[in-house]
């Protein structure tokens, strides 16, 4: 388990609308593998770190923009 500055722990999961889930080890694999997520946006997926808290995630043209705990 890594955790990064802002306090998420990787790896961490995403949960699709469609029930799909898919594990990101770390930033570069969450650049690498998505293209557009905005997690406040899509409200049927679901972003948790790996001690299943609630995690903001949004990526933009393969860039993250943004990686935090949900308050």
């Amino acid at each position: 388990m890594s955790v990064n500055e802002i306090g998420v722990a990787f790896p961490i999961s995403v949960r699709f609308e469609d029930g799909e889930v898919e594990q990101y080890e770390d930033i570069e694999a969450v650049e690498c593998n998505l293209e557009d997520f905005d997690s406040d946006e899509d409200v049927a997926a679901e972003v948790r770190d790996i001690l299943g808290r609630r995690v903001r995630l949004k990526v933009k043209l393969l860039e993250l923009n943004e990686l935090s705990l949900v308050p």
